[in-house]
């Protein structure tokens, strides 16, 4: 599968250039202090000279309404050019923010990127070190992607791995991160997770996904297996580079006992199946920040 991933540019809502508008908001004074002068150079010019005279008075009573008039409009218009202002300004932060999500993200599962995976997962440690909390780390690899993609198609695949990453999406609790890292591999983020609730929670979701069916149409059905490793901090590893290396041997430990469960002819755990077996090819090594 060809993947290709385009950063979006924060950009200006509606076309509106925003720096031009707060320039323009900046000259509301000026404006009113040029109409002031004029104003008064007006009265000067017509009233003044008839000073003394009911002509002065009447004159003065209409540039007093005049300038009352200005005065409120333009504070009227003040008022609606600061509440458009922050309007724009809150329109731009949210949109901004929206792509800042769009830049981290997978395009095809929605879920967090390999680099977003790996800046987040660095933050969570310090936090988990600064307050002596557990962090716990899952790493997923899905099984069959190979025979999926030379039975259905890549687009099929493609639509097979956006459900799981829906799936997973779905078993996660509000504070974790799961994240695609890979083509077929994902991984999860477990913040205050023992490492008996993360065994907990790679049970959970090897039950779920065996009940779950991935991928269904009028004559495609698709069921996927997994092989789930976990690892953390205090209790497995000290550094984010040790804890990724000790949750993909993890999950290499697991992948193994499941094949030879099959080839001695046991019933697999739900992470894997026969079909799926020969179908898995993992990885060469953990994987690896793309920052470092």
């Amino acid at each position: 599968m060809t993947e290709e991933h385009n950063t979006p540019t924060p950009v200006s809502m509606d076309g509106v250039k925003v720096e031009e508008f707060l320039n323009q908001s900046r000259n509301v004074w000026i404006i009113r202090a040029v109409g002031g002068v004029l104003l008064f150079a007006a009265w000067v010019y017509f009233a003044l000279p008839h000073f003394g005279s009911a002509r002065f008075l009447a004159d003065s009573l209409v540039f007093v309404g005049l300038g009352a008039y200005a005065f409120i409009a333009g504070f009227n218009a003040r008022r609606h050019t600061v509440e458009l202002e922050k309007k724009l300004r809150l329109a731009l932060i949210m949109r901004n923010m929206e792509l800042e999500s769009m830049a981290t993200r997978d395009h095809l599962t929605h879920l967090f990127d390999r680099r977003h995976f790996f800046e987040r997962l660095e933050r969570e440690l310090q936090n988990a070190r600064g307050f002596q909390r557990p962090l716990s780390v899952l790493l997923i690899d899905v099984n069959g992607m190979h025979a999926i993609n030379s039975a259905h198609g890549h687009r099929v695949g493609d639509l097979v791995l956006a459900s799981f990453g829906k799936f997973l999406l779905d078993q996660a609790r509000a504070s974790d991160l799961p994240a695609r890292i890979g083509g077929d591999e994902f991984a999860v983020i477990l913040p205050d997770t023992t490492e008996q609730a993360t065994q907990s929670a790679i049970n959970r979701l090897l039950n779920a996904l065996e009940k779950t069916t991935i991928f269904e149409t009028d004559d495609v059905e698709i069921k996927l297996t997994a092989s789930i490793g976990g690892a953390g901090y205090p209790w497995s590893a000290e550094t984010k580079d040790e804890i990724i290396r000790a949750a993909w041997a993890s999950m290499k430990e697991r992948e193994r006992a499941q094949t030879l469960s099959i080839a001695n002819g046991a019933s697999p755990d739900p992470g894997h199946s026969p079909s799926h077996a020969a179908a898995s090819t993992g990885t060469a090594g953990p994987p690896a920040d793309p920052l470092s």
